[in-house]
C-alpha cells in the first residue's frame, strides 16, 4: 500500500477556502492531476477519485503522483462557473497572485505547484454528448506533442491558445501540459470516468512513474474545434453520434419544422447536442478537422520546447 501524503493549504479562512493536495511518491519523474477548476466538473471529480483509489492499492510508486481533486472549492460546491467572490474563472487568471483576489491566490497556489511538475494533466468535464479527448498546443509546442499523445485517448485536438488557461501557460514556459476533456458536467458518466482514468495510468506506466506493463495506443492529431451553430429556434434532434467521421455537407441533425442542417467542415465529431430546444447562434456540434500528413505548415509551426528558469 502506497502511503499518502495530505498537504492542506489554507487560501482563504474567511470563506473556507482551502485547497487538499495528495502526494503519491516522492520521486521523479512527478506528475500533477487536477480536476474541478470549476463546478461544472462531476466526471471529472470522478475520475481522479477513481485514480487515488487505485494508487493507494498499490504497492509501490517510483515516480511520484500528486492530485488536487478540487482545485476551485467554492464555485465546485455552488455549481457554477466563476467564483461569487470576485466573479473570476480559474482558469483564465494564471500564474495567479500571491496578493490578488481570492481565485488569483488559489491561481498562484497551483501555479507554484505546476512550475515543480514535470508532466500537468488538468481533467474538464464538458458537455453531455461528446467523445473523451485531449485538448493542447501539440501544433506549437514538441513538450506537448509528446505528452498528448502518450496519454493514448484517440483524438488529440489544438487548443485555441487562450493565455491566462493554466495548461496554456505552463506549455509556454516549458511545461508539457494538457487538458483531458469529458462528458457529464453535472452527472458523472462513469463509463467516461473509467475510460479517463486507464489512459492516464497507461501513460503513468510508460513514464515509469507506476509499475505495470503500458499497452501502444494509436492518436489521431487534429486542429482547432469548428463550431455549428443552430440557424433557427426549435427542438433539435441528432443524426450522428459523437467520434463520427463526417464529411462536408453530411446531414448532423435536424430542427424540427425545418430544414436539415448540414455540416460545413469535414472531420471528427467531437460533440454534439442531445435533443433539446435550442435558439439561434447556439452550438450545436464541435468538429476537428484531421491533419494532414503531408501538411508542411504544421511542421513549420512545432517550437522547440522552451528551457525552464527553474
Amino acid at each position: 500500500m502506497v502511503k499518502v501524503q495530505i498537504d492542506t493549504v489554507e487560501i482563504d479562512p474567511k470563506t473556507g477556502t482551502a485547497l487538499g493536495f495528495y502526494q503519491y511518491g516522492d520521486n521523479r519523474p512527478s506528475a500533477l492531476i487536477l480536476s474541478a477548476i470549476n463546478g461544472l466538473s462531476a466526471t471529472c471529480t470522478y475520475s481522479s477519485y477513481l485514480l487515488m483509489k487505485f494508487l493507494e492499492s498499490e504497492s509501490s510508486v517510483y515516480g511520484s503522483v500528486t492530485i488536487l481533486p478540487v482545485a476551485n472549492p467554492l464555485p465546485f460546491r455552488l455549481g457554477v462557473k466563476m467564483s461569487p467572490l470576485d466573479s473570476k474563472d480559474l482558469d483564465s487568471v494564471f500564474p495567479g497572485d500571491e496578493r490578488g483576489s481570492v481565485t488569483e491566490r488559489v491561481a498562484w497556489e497551483i501555479w507554484r505547484r505546476t512550475s515543480q511538475a514535470d508532466y500537468v494533466i488538468l481533467l474538464r468535464s464538458r458537455a453531455p454528448s461528446c467523445i473523451s479527448h485531449v485538448s493542447a498546443l501539440h501544433r506549437d509546442f514538441i513538450h506537448v506533442r509528446n505528452l498528448a499523445t502518450q496519454i493514448g485517448l484517440p483524438v488529440v485536438v489544438q487548443n485555441d491558445g487562450s493565455r491566462g488557461s493554466l495548461v496554456i501557460e505552463a506549455s509556454h514556459e516549458g511545461i508539457p501540459a494538457v487538458s483531458i476533456e469529458m462528458r457529464g458536467q453535472h452527472e458523472v458518466d462513469a463509463q467516461a470516468a473509467v475510460e479517463v482514468r486507464e489512459a492516464i495510468l497507461n501513460f503513468l506506466r510508460i513514464k515509469g512513474i507506476i509499475p505495470g506493463k503500458s499497452i501502444e495506443t494509436s492518436t489521431l492529431l487534429t486542429g482547432r474545434l469548428n463550431h455549428i451553430n443552430a440557424e433557427h429556434e426549435g427542438f433539435f434532434v441528432p443524426n450522428l453520434h459523437p467520434g463520427e467521421e463526417i464529411h462536408e455537407n453530411s446531414i448532423i441533425g435536424q430542427i424540427m419544422d425545418n430544414k436539415e442542417i448540414l455540416s460545413p467542415y469535414e472531420g471528427i465529431l467531437v460533440s454534439i447536442s442531445t435533443m433539446r430546444y435550442v435558439f439561434e447562434g447556439d452550438i450545436i456540434a464541435n468538429i476537428a478537422p484531421t491533419l494532414s500528413t503531408a501538411s508542411s505548415s504544421e511542421s513549420a509551426e512545432i517550437r522547440p520546447q522552451k528551457p525552464r528558469k527553474w
